[in-house]
């Protein structure tokens, strides 16, 4: 199939949106997540530390299996079912959930498609990621979880969604200074630069085809 230079671009575009939505909804979601642990739990600064070593731990340990999404593990081992903010479950999703994922090849306006609605779902799997990283390294159950979830969301809504001030928030109140960790940074940019790197070599692989 012949694919023009508009179409190519679009590609290229949502695959850096992707990205850049990422970047902003982890930020947003991990310092709500830091001080709802901090209000609600008496967790403090190494615990705080160590939230995202143990949610780095389990996206990479998702991401070796291709045909896992973190929603479903988090469905299948802790019986929460999360949905994005327009309230579509992850189970109607078909890159989120394998059961009604049937493997055909996409088209290239398939694949724009797919990109475009995966941004509606950057949220929920980063948050959805923080409560699988609590149930298998911190032991956490089902009602612990759905209450964590809760105060999370209020948290969110509390700062209405905006970056700068949950960041400065969770340094304020809780002392985690996010923008200041040299080796979170790090490690963000560097998952970045990967995720660009294997989407658009992705992309332009199935556009050459």
């Amino acid at each position: 199939m012949k694919v023009s230079k508009q179409l190519k671009k679009q590609i290229m575009d949502v695959e850096r949106e992707i990205v850049a939505e990422g970047e902003k909804y982890f930020d947003i979601v991990m310092c709500a997540s830091v001080i709802a642990l901090y209000r609600h739990y008496g967790w403090r600064k190494k615990r705080l530390e160590n939230l995202f070593k143990i949610h780095h731990e389990v996206w990479n340990e998702i991401a070796a299996d291709n045909s896992m999404s973190v929603l479903k593990l988090l469905d299948e081992e802790c019986n929460i079912e999360l949905t994005n903010r327009e309230g579509v479950s992850y189970r109607d999703v078909i890159f989120l959930n394998s059961d009604i994922d049937e493997g055909k090849d996409l088209t290239p306006f398939q694949w724009l498609y797919m990109r475009q609605n995966q941004k509606k779902w950057l949220e929920t799997q980063i948050t959805g990621c923080v409560c699988l990283a609590m149930h298998r390294k911190e032991g956490w159950g089902f009602e612990r979880i759905k209450q964590l979830l809760i105060y999370i969301q209020e948290i969110k809504e509390e700062f209405d969604y905006d970056r700068e001030r949950i960041v400065k928030a969770a340094y304020k109140e809780a002392g985690y200074d996010w923008e200041g960790r040299e080796d979170t940074r790090m490690n963000i940019d560097d998952m970045s630069r990967e995720e660009v790197k294997e989407s658009l070599d992705a992309a332009i692989k199935m556009l050459d085809k």
